[in-house]
């Protein structure tokens, strides 16, 4: 297998492309967005009735087409792939009360978007489908997950994610298929791991007690630009992980966020036990008001495994690919834009 050089940014994708994102109103859907218009490319959006666009309509209304609908409507999707070169397919449920919730959008709605595809005359040339690093599960023995091992996925989000990916795989026969795993990611825009950013400008900042997790992280803008490439290098095929080539102990994740919002932070470890009963009482008390939690007992599973580690060789290689946003700096550019939206 050849090595490609590694280049700061991606390959540009052609102004005038058909483009189709799924998922094109959230945080990392968003920035891909903002990309593909920076590129010259005018992408069609699939948005529900309910999707916030106002962040579209404001800003970008003459830049972007909208396609009103969800994945679980074939009507909508039969139209929205119509005429489309790329698909970046990024909607997914990240929080939910039940497995069935997380099947129903994350499997099922992949699945019916696949359908679409392979019906649409002329059929999209390309898939891109943005997984997660949950579908594999966590590192084993301290050893990073490679592409090519079984996944042992813990969650029913991974487990969902894992579905999509064995539908997005079976279409290979059909259109060219790249799927990536990205593990956590931030930046600005994001909701759920700014609320470590919240808690480290209060003073403090809660962390499981006991041997300390490694995990990879990866900056939004590194993900986009992996899309990007998953887009336009022409032997990109199959499954990539993409991440920070080096992984970070939670410690020093609080380190990072404590000196990116410029306060001294105490760091608290609370006992296992503890943490996986506050998930369970936050939780119920999100289910009794209607609203999901992204601080579930799900997400304690994935927080308390040893590491989430992954093997990023394969997506240098094939993708000429590799991060360029540590995480210190990171932290510093997200910290800022929170402090601009006075989220901070």
């Amino acid at each position: 297998m050849s090595t490609r050089g590694i280049t700061p940014r991606a390959p540009l994708v052609k102004a005038g492309t058909r483009v189709l994102v799924t998922g094109g109103t959230g945080f990392i859907g968003s920035h891909l967005v903002d990309a593909l218009i920076e590129h010259g490319v005018r992408p069609r959006v699939l948005v529900r009735p309910t999707s916030d666009i106002a962040r579209l309509a404001r800003d970008q209304v003459d830049k972007v087409e909208l396609a009103t609908g969800g994945l679980e409507d074939r009507r909508s999707l039969t139209q929205a792939v119509s005429q489309v070169d790329t698909v970046f397919h990024l909607a997914a449920v990240t929080k939910a009360h039940t497995e069935e919730e997380y099947l129903r959008a994350n499997a099922e709605g992949t699945q019916r978007l696949v359908q679409a595809m392979r019906a649409a005359q002329p059929r999209p040339r390309r898939l891109i489908y943005l997984s997660s690093l949950a579908a594999a599960g966590p590192a084993r023995d301290g050893r990073p997950v490679e592409p090519r091992d079984e996944p042992h996925p813990i969650t029913a989000y991974g487990r969902s994610k894992l579905v999509g990916e064995q539908a997005c795989f079976a279409a290979s026969d059909a259109f060219e298929v790249v799927m990536l795993r990205a593990p956590v990611v931030y930046g600005p825009r994001e909701k759920d791991f700014f609320l470590l950013f919240r808690l480290a400008a209060r003073g403090v900042l809660p962390l499981p007690a006991g041997p300390e997790s490694v995990v990879q992280l990866v900056h939004v803008t590194d993900l986009v630009q992996a899309m990007l490439r998953a887009a336009t290098m022409p032997e990109a095929r199959g499954l990539y992980h993409v991440a920070e080539s080096r992984p970070y102990g939670w410690s020093e994740i609080a380190t990072c966020i404590s000196r990116a919002v410029g306060r001294s932070v105490h760091m608290v470890r609370i006992p296992r036990f503890l943490v996986q009963m506050a998930a369970t009482v936050s939780e119920g008390g999100a289910a009794a008001i209607g609203r999901t939690t992204i601080f579930n007992r799900e997400k304690v599973k994935e927080l308390l495994a040893p590491g989430w580690l992954c093997e990023t060789t394969l997506a240098k290689q094939e993708l000429g690919f590799e991060a360029q946003v540590p995480l210190a700096t990171g932290c510093v550019e997200t910290a800022a834009w929170y402090r601009q939206q006075t989220w901070l």
